[in-house]
């Protein structure tokens, strides 16, 4: 369930110090929860501030949502009958979520699922598979995720309307993959493992099919890549001589280390726009990273006294807007952080 994620991207986080320029600042929305409940998860946002993800109800049973600006979430049901636990991992520029859902509630099997407007469509699986799960969709409703088929290890998949679930493999001598993200040229990302056990992070294309990404000298190699842009750049988490810790692979294969937040051990970077602008967490704290500006705490960039305390930052888009989850008030909410 949502545990598959967690994998290799929460346990990925380099001291290093990068200068800093003037902080954007922003205002922070709450977007609640469903009735009865206290938690919420924001995971992904589109240009238009449209978020997806997950909340749960008084019973703590959870739902997908999507929320748009100035309403409430909107339920995201998931598969009918008997079902009642879904999660949206992504969302595009026309509003279309993608997500999973468990369809048999007696062994808690789930599957891949795309809704749009609302009305919910089972992906299903690679052939012979009993789960999959869909994390990622490009503007052209293109999905990736990962998918057991028969007896094997799941594999991360690309979808798309007219030639269903297509297996990506794995690395060579690998068995297991997923695919985490996809940018509007059809790249997607992800990790495998290889045949010495190694987890590298990945990007796949139509043309070079499933290709390692770099990885830093004399380490044990444990990556993930979680997000691509349309430029390129991959935002992940790698491990290095020092430790985990977020990671920005270029276009030409190069990877550099995004550091830590001040007395934090560790990072790893969860999504990255088209400005080069990343988001993830260090040490339980959301952050962002630019360039220009470094890693810098997101909580020493809302009003003081706020009453929150931002843990993760999971979605970021091209206007600079920010979603993720935090503490508030002792719950766990969906946020919004909205530029000044």
């Amino acid at each position: 369930m949502i545990r598959y994620r967690q994998f290799a991207i929460w346990a990925l986080a380099v001291l290093t110090l990068a200068p800093l320029a003037a902080a954007q600042t922003y205002h922070i929305t709450d977007l609640g929860t469903f009735p009865g409940g206290t938690v919420s998860q924001g995971d992904a946002i589109n240009l238009r501030g449209e978020v997806a993800g997950y909340a749960r109800f008084a019973n703590y049973n959870a739902h997908g949502f999507e929320w748009k600006q100035g309403g409430k979430l909107q339920n995201l049901s998931p598969i009918a009958p008997g079902s009642d636990f879904a999660v949206a991992e992504a969302i595009n520029a026309v509003g279309q979520v993608a997500g999973y859902s468990t369809y048999n509630p007696e062994d808690a099997g789930e599957h891949a699922v795309l809704w749009v407007r609302g009305s919910l469509a089972d992906l299903g699986t690679l052939p012979g598979g009993t789960l999959s799960q869909a994390m990622g969709i490009n503007d052209a409703g293109e999905v990736t995720g990962f998918s057991d088929g028969g007896e094997s290890e799941p594999h991360a998949f690309l979808w798309n309307k007219t030639q269903g679930m297509q297996d990506l493999g794995t690395l060579p001598g690998g068995y297991y993959s997923q695919g985490l993200g996809i940018n509007n040229k059809g790249q997607v990302v992800g990790y495998s493992n290889d045949a010495k056990g190694n987890w590298h992070g990945f990007v796949w294309s139509k043309s070079a099919g499933i290709v390692a990404l770099a990885a830093p000298p004399n380490t044990g190699v444990n990556q993930s890549a979680n997000a691509i842009n349309d430029l390129g750049q991959i935002a992940g988490g790698s491990a290095f001589p020092t430790g985990n810790f977020a990671a920005l692979w270029t276009p030409d294969n190069t990877i550099e280390s995004l550091g830590a937040l001040p007395g934090q051990g560790w990072s790893s970077a969860f999504a990255i726009n088209n400005l080069g602008q990343v988001v993830g967490w260090s040490g339980y704290l959301a952050f962002f990273w630019s360039p220009t500006t470094g890693m810098l705490d997101l909580n020493t960039l809302i009003p003081p006294n706020s009453g929150w305390i931002l843990t993760a930052a999971f979605g970021i888009n091209g206007r600079g807007q920010i979603t993720g989850e935090g503490d508030i008030n002792g719950q766990t909410h969906a946020f919004v952080l909205t530029p000044d």
